[in-house]
């Protein structure tokens, strides 16, 4: 090869490795679920806090304790989200942020502009609504169908692994639990928004966040 040509194929080579996106989810095609969390915080940014309470070991994201969040490298319109995450602590609380456009901040530096599917213990007796209920934070009101005893009858206990399935088409939302059928929204605007992972109260893991655009 003379040296012209192998200029020009180091040239040819550096381009085409320069358009591919780095990151969880870059290479993903239309109908294919890939890792949104690869095992590391690559893909993420942490959101309004520095208190070391969103970390990772062995491949499992711990999110212990308030305040802040974890915010996805780009943004989602229409999607399936599937999680899987446990409790670690009988108060273990937090959230997953859909469709987040986090203009301003609410609570301790969560996005406001957002919808959160609520991770809280089901089988605490507290006022706020348990796993799978809908927050609406500074966005339209909408019908929202939601049974809390389909999730005291799906959730399989503290330090138990649950899969939650999330699934935003147009302006609607379901969520499953285990298989079951928690939760129907309408009128959800936002779209596209980033995903979040929500620091609130005590410990949670998860090991596995996958995602497929629809």
């Amino acid at each position: 090869m003379s040296r012209g040509n192998s200029a020009l194929f180091a040239a040819a080579i550096v381009s085409i490795v320069a358009s591919v996106p780095m990151g969880p989810a870059a290479a993903q095609s239309a109908g294919e679920s890939v890792p949104l969390f690869d095992g590391t915080l690559r893909g993420w940014t942490i959101e309004n806090t520095t208190a070391g309470n969103f970390t990772v070991a062995d491949g499992v994201l711990k999110v212990d304790g308030s305040p802040g969040w974890l915010k996805s490298e780009r943004q989602y319109a229409d999607f399936e989200l599937s999680v899987e995450f446990r409790f670690l602590t009988e108060d273990g609380d937090s959230g997953i942020f859909v469709r987040a456009v986090p203009d301003s901040t609410f609570g301790p530096g969560w996005p406001n502009g957002s919808y959160q599917l609520q991770l809280l213990n089901p089988l605490r007796e507290v006022r706020f609504p348990p796993l799978g209920s809908l927050f609406r934070h500074g966005t339209p009101a909408g019908e929202t169908e939601f049974d809390p005893a389909v999730a005291q009858r799906a959730f399989t206990g503290v330090g138990e692994w649950q899969t939650l399935v999330i699934e935003v088409i147009g302006d609607e939302l379901t969520a499953h639990l285990n298989g079951a059928l928690l939760t129907r929204a309408a009128n959800i605007v936002n779209s596209p928004g980033y995903i979040g992972v929500q620091g609130e109260t005590s410990a949670l893991e998860f090991r596995r966040i996958d995602i497929r655009e629809r």
